[in-house]
């Protein structure tokens, strides 16, 4: 009887062997160079969209309001096209975090999301919507006829000193958003535990604003710079690092593999 021939050994191609690792890395690095791109976009355009109302909101003074609306229009639906702009970026960033934290925790990730659409959703009903109504409020809209020009000015004040209470409460889902992707930042492995640190502060902070405004009015101002204190450097921080550094891509596989093995 003949010995059986010898079978010989398959040797891989490293090309083959590496593409899935390959691809995995590319899609990283799009999803944080995204997430890093969404997040410098919001820390320019919304300051730029509510400095429009902060140029033609007169608090207390209504007919000024409404003088500088309908002398400047075009600027007031810019500022609130730029709102619009927030709303839908955040509802983006929601997403791609998720992608980017769920090997750390698919449930608290997706808590995390939800805060953040939340956020976006109050945004939209209540912020825009005070602009809408404002820009109806000055219009000849014949719906108002039975109004007076001086009725019409104050309802107009009215939607946008309304504005600064619906700021307060988008910033309680905002702030739990922070807090949460801070948790998982520090949990991950796979980015700076001190940018999650910062994160977190930065929730506290706009936790502390919006309660505090609410409790304590006179000291609006003081609740406000604890905010700029503490998440411009958080959000700051996080938002350079996700466009320059990214991700460790093994420590991030590795959790993704141990995820969904545990399929949590």
């Amino acid at each position: 009887m003949s010995s059986p021939t010898p079978t010989a050994a398959v040797t891989p191609d490293p090309a083959v062997a590496s593409a899935p690792v390959y691809g995995t890395d590319r899609r990283l690095r799009r999803l944080t160079t995204l997430a890093g791109v969404l997040y410098l976009a919001i820390f320019v355009i919304y300051p730029l969209a509510t400095s429009v109302r902060s140029t033609l909101v007169v608090p207390g003074d209504a007919a000024a309001t409404a003088d500088a609306i309908r002398a400047d229009e075009a600027l007031f639906r810019w500022g609130l096209a730029g709102e619009a702009a927030i709303v839908l970026i955040e509802i983006v960033l929601a997403a791609v975090l998720y992608a980017l934290l769920r090997p750390v925790s698919r449930a608290m990730s997706l808590a995390g999301a939800f805060a953040r659409v939340a956020e976006a959703v109050v945004m939209a009903a209540g912020c825009l919507a005070t602009s809408v109504f404002t820009l109806h409020a000055l219009s000849e809209s014949g719906a108002l006829d039975p109004f007076s020009a001086a009725q019409r000015d104050g309802l107009a004040l009215f939607f946008q000193e309304a504005n600064e209470g619906l700021v307060l409460v988008w910033g309680f889902f905002f702030a739990l958003s922070l807090l949460i992707t801070g948790w998982l930042v520090v949990r991950s492995g796979f980015l700076p535990r001190i940018s999650g640190i910062l994160l977190a502060l930065a929730g506290a902070g706009y936790l502390l604003q919006s309660f505090g405004t609410f409790l304590v009015p006179e000291l609006a101002g003081t609740w406000e710079m604890v905010v700029i204190v503490l998440a411009i450097p958080g959000e700051l921080v996080f938002a350079i690092w996700l466009l320059v550094k990214g991700v460790d891509r093994d420590t991030w596989r590795a959790a993704a593999a141990r995820a969904r093995e545990a399929q949590v």
